[in-house]
């Protein structure tokens, strides 16, 4: 790294101190893009908004960042680095502001849209150069186990953040850390960047510029549908029929363009490979599933009553579990690469239990001892998966393809973290209705148990003061309320049953690969021999 073409000489003799500094620019940069994940419900308040309104502006700012990928890769080969980072940090700062000053929940949503196009200017940046940083047989996989690994437990970190802030002064203090997170960015790339990098601009004719606006309405569309869709019971919608149309017929304009374009913004050859096209169902599978976590911080906050420090406290254990977990695939992948199934059954083998742990310990009081065996266990099957899965899918494609494997991930992670959001509230809307409907038909008089219940809280209420009259109403307020949680915790367990049968098909699946693989390069050697 003596020799480098974005640092200054004093710290490119200090590789480590240089990967550090890298890391924290890149969390300053993304950390506006993961900063709301754990105060949902007071941006709800700021802003007078639904639910879902702020998860639209939450997955608005993904959009943001799939859309600006394929062109940042070619980007930051053209502009000066350094000018690059500050001119992103700036605007970054700017946007906060923005977002701290506005009320309308639309223009938050614009806001963040173009937070993800500055994260992703800033990640796509640190990403070229940390892999500068690394020798050669190791730049790939080290590269993205430190890149990914950071993002992948980014929200939690950050969450950290905001939860001592919104426990001790009002949420909106938030922003400042932000910004102040970005303005030490900006000190340390004055510190560390040559003011003109060593290397020749690429120039950026061709660009597909008409493409990249074609997949940002789209993708923006998407996100619309998948969100508002399932509130709307989808198609019966006309505004969701239609943005769904639209959306169709934009991807399918963007990948008419990419199949006919010299110089496209993703290369789709990659799609040939049907490695890479299981390596993608794969990640499609994890990300889909991976959110499940949130169901059980969801089930700490409504059955336990913790706050959302209380939340992020135990999610400490699922940021041990990801970087121990991403920390042992690095590793058993540098010792030799043939080990990559194996780490992708162990992942898979991890999930599972994990899902099959909560199905079956689920209960209205686990402590905090017992929900981060779970908590672990998400994170260390997460750490062994994300790696292995980005590197099949970037090794399963010619080289040839640039970096078109990473960007088809970053839009599958996207699709399939929409498709959990539609899915999970799905799933929870028919089994809560379900099982209340079952649970309500016991509810009456002709049941023993009932009764049993109603009469010992009406005698507790009585004891302690209250009229017959007004012991019943409160006994049955109770039981209701009591039913109502009885019905959300069995909607739990019957999702995480789904997750445990689909983390065990993806187990199956992988052996049959394996075995079909290994039957494959047999005959292939017998082939030759015989040749």
């Amino acid at each position: 790294m003596a020799q480098s073409i974005y640092f200054n000489a004093w710290i490119s003799r200090h590789p480590g101190l240089a990967r550090g500094f890298l890391i924290l620019i890149l969390f300053a940069g993304i950390a506006q893009f993961a900063s709301f994940a754990v105060i949902q419900a007071h941006v709800i308040s700021f802003y007078g908004a639904q639910p879902e309104d702020i998860s639209f502006a939450l997955q608005i700012s993904y959009a943001g960042i799939i859309a600006t990928l394929p062109l940042q890769f070619r980007m930051v080969r053209y502009f000066n680095t350094r000018s690059y980072l500050l001119t992103a940090f700036l605007a970054g700062i700017l946007l906060n502001i923005g977002l701290f000053s506005v009320h309308d929940i639309v223009l938050f949503s614009v806001l963040r849209f173009f937070t993800g196009v500055v994260t992703c200017i800033i990640a796509g940046c640190m990403l070229i150069v940390i892999f500068t940083t690394i020798p050669e047989p190791k730049r790939m996989l080290v590269g993205i186990s430190l890149f990914f690994s950071l993002i992948l437990t980014s929200g939690l970190i950050v969450g950290l953040g905001t939860a001592w802030v919104v426990m001790r002064m009002d949420w909106t203090e938030v922003y400042y850390g932000l910004i102040a997170l970005q303005v030490m960015a900006i000190l340390l790339c004055l510190l560390i960047f040559k003011p003109k990098p060593a290397f020749k601009p690429y120039p950026l004719y061709q660009t597909d510029w008409y493409g990249s606006f074609l997949f940002m309405f789209a993708a923006v569309a998407t996100a619309f549908v998948m969100i508002y869709g399932p509130r709307q019971y989808w198609f019966a919608d006309s505004l969701i029929r239609y943005t769904a149309v639209f959306a169709a017929a934009l991807f399918a304009l963007f990948l008419f363009r990419q199949a006919t374009l010299k110089r496209p913004l993703i290369d789709l050859r990659v799609f040939r490979s049907g490695k890479f096209i299981f390596a993608l169902l794969l990640m499609v599978l994890f990300f889909g599933m991976k959110d499940s976590i949130n169901l059980v911080y969801g089930y700490s906050v409504l059955a336990l009553g913790w706050s959302a420090s209380d939340v992020v406290n135990s999610g400490l254990y699922n940021i041990a579990g990801a970087f121990i977990g991403t920390f042992i695939a690095a590793k058993v992948i540098l010792a030799k690469k043939q080990n990559l199934p194996l780490l992708l059954l162990a992942g898979f083998a991890v999930l599972f239990y994990y899902h099959v742990w909560v199905y079956a310990h689920l209960t209205p009081s686990l402590s905090l001892a017992e929900l981060r065996i779970p908590i672990f266990l998400q994170g260390f099957g997460s750490g062994l998966l994300f790696v292995p899965i980005t590197v099949f899918c970037v090794v399963s494609v010619p080289q040839s393809t640039g970096m078109t494997a990473i960007v088809i991930c970053a839009y599958a992670r996207f699709i399939a973290v929409l498709n959990s959001i539609a899915g999970f509230y799905t799933m929870q809307l028919s089994y809560n209705r379900q099982f209340k409907d079952n649970l309500q038909g016991k509810l009456i008089p002709e049941n023993d148990i009932f009764l049993q219940r109603l009469e010992l809280y009406k005698g507790l209420f009585v004891s302690r003061g209250y009229t017959p009259g007004e012991a019943t109403g409160i006994s049955n307020m109770l039981i209701t309320k009591s039913s109502a949680l009885q019905s959300q915790l069995l909607t739990i367990r019957a999702i995480f049953l789904v997750g445990a049968i689909l983390m065990a098909a993806a187990f199956l699946v992988l052996i049959a690969f394996a075995v079909v693989n290994k039957i494959k390069a047999a005959g292939n050697k017998k082939k030759m021999a015989m040749a």
